[in-house]
């Protein structure tokens, strides 16, 4: 069986949207896919030999979210340790798949994120298979179907694209949740209110005009 390994590039040690869209995909796939913190990875003194096994994987998952039309700093220091460690991989390396997930309504605000790890991809000699970039991240831990049931069928896609074995690259994929844009205007700012009611912030912010 072949062997998946996934690189969640989440600042968030825990909770977030790349780490379940880790999971959904994992169920997909049917296997267990090794996945590694690139904000704990950087920070591990035997980050060269982790690096190392990355690199012995059939596929990479890089998953993250959407930071200033980029990615997570923290991701791009790791990345740039893999392609420095990639220079001196005497083997074939991973097929690489991408998925980025913004805040944003529309999908297509990660097309940047996802050419610079196409280009990461490149850079290293790596197979790059495909992009999926998702919008309304913001929404994804709060559904589990109806206006999500797009985003999970193109999860679906990339995992039984991974279990074929296609290595064709091909043009990324954007994908938004079936929902109005307003709608999901008005449950971010719920969102929002609620983090700041329970941080006590929430009289700040009614106190600023256009805070939210």
């Amino acid at each position: 069986m072949k062997r998946v390994v996934a690189i969640n590039g989440s600042p968030k040690s825990a909770e977030s949207t790349s780490g379940m869209l880790i999971k959904i995909l994992e169920e997909y796939i049917g296997t267990i896919v090794d996945t590694f913190q690139a904000v704990e990875l950087i920070r591990r003194e035997d980050a060269h030999k982790v690096i190392a096994d990355i690199l012995k994987a059939d596929d990479l998952l890089i998953v993250f979210p959407l930071y200033v039309d980029s990615l997570p700093a923290s991701l791009l220091k790791l990345l740039t340790q893999i392609e420095q460690a990639a220079k001196a991989c005497g083997s074939s390396l991973p097929t690489v798949y991408t998925i980025c997930n913004c805040g944003f309504y529309e999908a297509e605000h990660n097309s940047l994120a996802l050419k610079i790890t196409r280009n990461f991809a490149k850079r290293i000699g790596a197979n790059y298979r495909y992009g999926l970039g998702i919008g309304c991240g913001g929404a994804l831990a709060q559904m589990k179907k109806g206006p999500v049931d797009n985003v999970y069928a193109a999860l679906r896609d990339m995992g039984n694209t991974i279990k074929a074995e296609n290595s064709k690259e091909s043009e990324d994929v954007f994908v938004t949740p079936k929902m109005p844009r307003f709608l999901y205007r008005i449950g971010g700012n719920i969102g929002w209110r609620q983090i700041a009611k329970k941080n006590g912030m929430l009289k700040q912010m009614k106190a600023t005009p256009h805070s939210l």
